[in-house]
């Protein structure tokens, strides 16, 4: 489920770092005006997946482990 802005209720792109505070790019430029300060949703599920994947890996490479 996409997150939503907490000003105007669009489709959320950041957020702030550490918070359930997110905003859609106008109102988080209205706001901040530096985006470079915020955290992309996007890169953050990258970063999330890499994680589940990396994880994923570990499990998969224990499991092969154990069938020998």
């Amino acid at each position: 489920m996409p997150k939503k802005c907490v000003i105007c209720e669009e489709t959320a792109q950041f957020c702030v770092k550490d918070t359930s505070d997110f905003y859609c790019k106008g109102c988080a430029e209205e706001n901040f005006g530096d985006l470079t300060l915020l955290l992309a949703i996007e890169d953050q599920a990258k970063e999330l997946k890499k994680v589940i994947d990396d994880s994923l890996d570990d499990t998969h490479t224990t499991d092969d482990r154990q069938d020998e």
